[in-house]
């Protein structure tokens, strides 16, 4: 084995395959092509003379020195996210990216705090980034978080109420004629509903709803987004649930057993001690706070 790897983005390319266990699924994650991919990793193998993966049809597996470096990539991968979280930590200007993270469907939402936000700023570059999964903030993953639901309890964050929102059952004009309206909880075994998969429902309390009350077989079609669930609904798949105030926004939406069935959903926003105080951080907090708290 060689004393020195002579390029660490090669580790970094590797780490990444180890993690996602294809070039494929890496090459995705890295924004490079497969090819590129592969030929970093048989070149970091050759630099340093050994086998770092198993290959087999269903992808890459680490051997024993692989494993070695899935550690080292995992030290490298976590002192680079620290330090652009430091770098981040000492910007006092009100320009330059700003990371925000959130789940899809609370964009409907965001949208118009956003477009305060991106009018009184316009030097500050907003980017938002939807995903399910949490972010690490600690890592300069994103730099302020709107979470739904519980509230988040580590330690290092900074966490405020940004808003409460009721949602209820709805159904489009379409499903309606083709299937009409429960009138009852008792009707709802002849309706079909759209559900969330299987480690996104425990987050939305209807998508939890639809496991615990309906039959499997009624669940017509199940989404990983929110955003998802309601075009699914809007386009007649089935009765779904949907925030009232979007609800309402959106036509051909009728509501279904409206003071029966009913949940509210808690917003919160979350930002990392180490960036709270910082000019982006706390000028984008000011204003969606200002909106909210308004509206």
């Amino acid at each position: 084995m060689m004393d020195k790897i002579g390029d660490w983005q090669d580790i970094h390319i590797a780490y990444i395959v180890a993690k996602q266990g294809t070039l494929t699924a890496a090459a995705k994650v890295l924004n490079i092509h497969h090819s590129t991919v592969l030929r970093r990793v048989e070149q970091l193998e050759q630099q340093l003379n050994t086998r770092l993966f198993h290959r087999h049809a269903r992808g890459y597996k680490i051997t024993e020195a692989g494993g070695k470096l899935l550690r080292v990539g995992k030290e490298i991968d976590e002192a680079l996210g620290k330090l652009q979280h430091s770098i981040t930590a000492a910007d006092t200007t009100l320009q330059g990216r700003l990371l925000l993270t959130t789940v899809s469907g609370a964009m409907e939402m965001l949208s118009p705090a956003c477009l305060q936000f991106q009018q009184q700023h316009p030097s500050v570059q907003l980017e938002i980034i939807l995903k399910q999964q949490k972010l690490r903030l600690d890592h300069g993953q994103a730099h302020v978080a709107i979470r739904a639901g519980e509230k988040p309890t580590d330690p290092d964050y900074v966490v405020q109420p940004l808003c409460s929102r009721r949602a209820g059952l709805y159904a489009s004009d379409e499903y309606v004629a083709r299937y009409g309206l429960p009138n009852s909880v008792a009707e709802l075994p002849n309706h079909y509903f759209v559900g969330g998969v299987t480690g996104f429902n425990e987050t939305v309390p209807y998508f939890s709803w639809v496991d615990k009350s309906i039959d499997s077989k009624q669940v017509c079609v199940r989404v990983s987004e929110t955003a998802e669930a309601t075009r699914a609904i809007y386009h007649g798949l089935g009765i779904g649930g949907m925030q009232h105030a979007i609800a309402k926004r959106t036509t051909n939406m009728q509501p279904i057993l409206e003071n029966e069935l009913y949940w509210q959903l808690d917003f919160w926003l979350v930002t990392h001690v180490s960036v709270h105080r910082t000019a982006k951080v706390q000028a984008l907090c000011q204003v969606f706070k200002h909106y909210f708290s308004a509206e």
